[in-house]
């Protein structure tokens, strides 16, 4: 089955980079140089063997070294620390202590009786939390074992708290391998280096957790229970079958690792192919839409700069407009003002006619007058013509002094002019 090959990998290899170190170099915590080998005057290396024998026959010597990483450069190395139930140095992080013990085991009857009651489970619904929503996985497991070593293929080994299987009618089969590690944290969580292990190979990890107080907790471990009170198996059993009763309703943890299995991972990869794939067309067919839309809108930019050449022109010609309108508003104006002035001296030109119409018709009647007096003079003049020359005749003295006198006259105007 899927889940016990996983576990028989123990004779495969992985590449090295996936190995935990089983040697290591050796610092001297007081000098805080590394240790050297005296046979061959390089950094001496330890093997996870000799540093357990070491810390269990001279804990003194112990305390006085630190582990370190293979690695050449002395810069780049890191700490180790020392795991006995694995057999192998791992990563120091800050804050551990510089040896772990077995495999951190938790002896509170809080957290056995908890274990205790999962394992008398063969259905259980998960509950954890995801995006502030509850989500409910329901379980009919084909085995629950408790407490089961587990040697993983980098040569690793555990003993998680539940290690269930389920078949494959399962919608997370697939998923997770038929398998799910139950982790119950009372006085310590699970640890990260067993996380990270755990997902590399695909063993998904719920933790539960029992708070300190709550009705799940042992009760002579709860703080109100009296200080050397005694407890036997009774009280135990019925802790037991209390934690049965709630686990059986649904139990409420925290899903630490949630791997994906290789499996699956091949369809998920294989669907992300498929719809690479149908970008890959999808995203041809947009490429040549792209060019026929770029060449189109070549087109409308060259039939822009036309209309917008155009439009030039014709803001042009319509300036040319606006200057030939108003130089002819200009005129108009002039003409308007002449046309005014005009009709001033039109008028000014009727008062004069009518002025000159009341003359003439005065001179007209002058003139009549003067006609008639010029006819009268005319007239009298002739008889004076006639009388002067028939004056002799008829008057002969008279005309003689007449002739006389205007002789005189003559001669007088004559000496004046002379």
């Amino acid at each position: 089955n899927y889940f016990l090959g996983i576990l028989n990998l123990a004779k495969c290899r992985l590449p090295d980079a996936y190995q935990r170190p089983n040697e290591a170099y050796v610092k001297n915590i007081e000098t805080n140089e590394f240790i050297l080998d005296n046979s061959t005057g390089k950094h001496l290396r330890v093997s996870i063997g000799k540093a357990i024998r070491i810390k269990v026959d001279n804990d003194k010597l112990h305390k006085k070294r630190t582990y370190w990483s293979l690695h050449p450069d002395e810069k780049r190395r890191y700490r180790l620390k020392v795991h006995t139930v694995n057999m192998q140095f791992e990563k120091f992080n800050k804050g551990d202590s510089n040896f772990e013990f077995d495999r951190n085991y938790d002896e509170s009857m809080s957290h056995k009786c908890a274990v205790e009651a999962l394992s008398r489970l063969s259905c259980m619904t998960l509950i954890h939390v995801e995006n502030n929503k509850r989500i409910p996985i329901t379980f009919e497991f084909d085995t629950v074992r408790k407490e089961p070593y587990v040697h993983l293929p980098n040569n690793t080994k555990y003993f998680p708290d539940i290690l269930c299987t389920f078949n494959e009618a399962h919608e997370l089969f697939d998923k997770w391998g038929g398998k799910i590690a139950i982790e119950v944290t009372y006085t310590h969580g699970c640890e990260s280096y067993k996380q990270e292990d755990f997902m590399f190979h695909n063993i998904p990890v719920f933790e539960v957790t029992i708070e300190n107080g709550s009705a799940r907790q042992f009760p002579a471990e709860r703080p109100n229970w009296p200080k050397g009170k005694l407890w036997d198996e009774k009280l135990v059993e019925e802790h037991i079958n209390d934690l049965v009763n709630w686990f059986s309703q649904n139990i409420v943890g925290e899903l630490k690792v949630d791997p994906i299995s290789t499996r699956l991972h091949l369809q998920v990869v294989k669907e992300y192919i498929d719809q690479i794939e149908s970008l890959e067309v999808a995203n041809k067919d947009l490429y040549e839409s792209a060019q026929l839309a770029e060449r189109s809108l070549a087109s409308n930019f060259n039939k822009i700069n036309k209309l917008e050449n155009e439009y030039s022109n014709s803001i042009k010609v319509i300036k040319s407009y606006e200057e030939k309108c108003s130089n002819l508003i200009k005129k108009n104006s002039r003409l308007t003002d002449l046309v005014a002035i005009e009709k001033e001296n039109n008028n000014i030109l009727q008062v004069t006619a009518k002025e000159m119409e009341k003359s003439n018709e005065s001179l007209n009647a002058s003139i009549r007058k003067k006609h008639v007096v010029n006819k009268i003079a005319m007239w009298c003049g002739s008889l004076f013509i006639l009388l002067f020359i028939f004056s002799p005749t008829l008057f002969p003295e008279s005309a003689a002094k007449t002739l006389n006198s205007w002789f005189k006259m003559m001669v007088n105007l004559r000496n004046l002019l002379g």
